[in-house]
């Protein structure tokens, strides 16, 4: 019913969403040793409290003690949650394309540490709830 809506949106704002994955990507977020306030240590703290300005810029966003932050779409009834996480295992060697954090598109695929797994997806699940927010689309129950 709202597919096409929906479409014009995403592409009116790919640009906007790619370069919030790059945001994303550009922060090494390996887990490190506990440090007071920043339990998986200082580049899953930057890049939570990146994604979380995001999330607050779109009209959206929690913090859990800096352990989680989540999105919810209204104050209704919890019906979808959509995990995603943040932190990376370490880049390892053999990148050939971009250095690991560097993203890059070529032959139109966005290169990068966390685009696949998951910072692209969880800015992907982001701009869907934004879409469906922004547009203004009834739904009867919560998304987070």
């Amino acid at each position: 019913m709202y597919r096409k809506e929906i479409e014009e949106y995403i592409d009116s704002h790919k640009d906007q969403m790619i370069e919030d994955i790059c945001t994303l990507c550009r922060i090494n977020s390996e887990k490190m040793p506990y440090t007071e306030g920043k339990p998986f240590g200082e580049g899953p703290f930057e890049v939570l409290q990146t994604a979380l300005t995001m999330m607050e810029n779109y009209g959206f966003s929690v913090n859990y003690d800096n352990y989680v932050g989540t999105a919810d779409l209204n104050d209704k009834e919890a019906q979808l949650d959509i995990l995603a996480h943040l932190d990376i295992v370490p880049a390892g060697e053999g990148w050939t394309v971009t250095e690991p954090f560097e993203p890059v598109i070529k032959d139109g695929k966005l290169y990068g540490r966390g685009t696949a797994d998951d910072k692209g997806p969880a800015v992907a699940a982001l701009y869907a709830m934004r879409a469906v927010k922004e547009l203004g689309i009834p739904v009867k129950k919560n998304v987070r």
